[in-house]
């Protein structure tokens, strides 16, 4: 039996810089019953180690952004 079930996508990416090389990569899943799944894949471990910081701050704002989504 074939099941179906809407799910959105939201994806984003953090850099150092405008224009510089993207770093970090997030990205969540957000099911029709309002669960979800955040993730981060990095890019450039060099770069991660230097500004973890920053990479703090944009993944706490990409979850706050997930969450608004949710709701």
């Amino acid at each position: 039996m074939l099941e179906v079930k809407k799910t959105t996508n939201v994806s984003r990416f953090s850099r150092v810089s405008e224009g510089g090389e993207p770093y970090v990569y997030f990205s969540a899943t957000i099911n029709e019953d309002g669960k979800s799944n955040v993730a981060y894949a990095i890019q450039n471990e060099e770069i991660f180690n230097a500004n973890e910081e920053i990479f703090e701050a944009d993944r706490k704002e990409f979850e706050e952004t997930v969450k608004r989504l949710k709701a």
